[in-house]
């Protein structure tokens, strides 16, 4: 019998399990229900190339149904509670606000979450894509980082808020960008350190996995153990253009 991926057990495996969690797509489908995937490399050509997959990646034989549902799911549900939910209580609410520094830098800053299951959350996303066979994924490979995230999942007990620094941008207050799109993860190399992007709905989640990685300028809005979090919005008009550059798209 195959082993499942999180916890090392010979198990049954699920035939589906989402690498990136099916609410995230909501908002990406189309009126025919087929979502809008951008690709940032044809962007930077001048081709506006947008595929519309029927469905969010996902991949067969790598979780068991404990870990894909219940280990995992409790974090994707607590993750989707908070974004999508607006009914949920008001002790529960995260508590959002806007803010400009000294420097210009729009962003909101929330409280009031819950990091354990936001770290875990987000880290599942980067740990599946790693695991997966998906073409989507192809440039995730996480090496000997893998396992100590794994363990991170299994155990639901992440690391300190500066081990594997999470950042959210945004581009949602830029009219001329489309919000309803998904693209490929990218891995971004500079100075022999590692950073990976998720392009998401509107929002950029960014992983910086090798030490000292983070830039100075964004490490004050990383996800934080005392359960808050700063997402930094990308200036009005600017959105596909930092897009493009961001992903690297416009260097190849």
């Amino acid at each position: 019998m195959p082993k499942c991926k999180l916890c090392n057990e010979e198990k049954p495996l699920i035939k589906k399990s989402h690498i990136i969690p099916n609410f995230m797509y909501k908002d990406l489908y189309d009126e025919n229900h087929r979502i809008r995937k951008f690709d940032a490399i044809e962007k930077s050509k001048g081709i506006d190339k947008v595929s519309k997959p029927p469905t969010g990646e996902y991949e067969g034989g790598i979780l068991c149904k404990e870990c894909d549902n219940e280990k995992i799911g409790q974090f994707e549900s607590y993750l989707s509670k908070i974004l999508t939910n607006p009914n949920i209580p008001e002790d529960q609410k995260p508590k959002c606000e806007k803010i400009t520094n000294d420097t210009g830098v729009e962003f909101t800053r929330v409280t009031n979450i819950d990091y354990k299951s936001v770290k875990l959350a987000l880290l599942s996303i980067l740990w599946r894509a790693s695991i997966s066979n998906r073409p989507m994924f192809n440039e995730v490979d996480l090496g000997p980082l893998g396992e100590k995230i794994r363990k991170m999942i299994d155990s639901e007990t992440p690391s300190n808020d500066k081990d594997i620094s999470i950042v959210v941008m945004s581009w949602h207050n830029d009219d001329k960008t489309a919000k309803d799109i998904i693209a490929q993860p990218r891995r971004h190399k500079k100075d022999g350190k590692t950073h990976y992007s998720f392009i998401i709905g509107g929002y950029i989640v960014i992983f910086y996995i090798s030490d000292n990685s983070i830039r100075k300028e964004v490490e004050p809005f990383r996800l934080q153990s005392d359960d808050s979090l700063s997402i930094i919005h990308l200036p009005k008009g600017k959105g596909m253009e930092f897009l493009v550059d961001y992903s690297g798209a416009g260097k190849k």
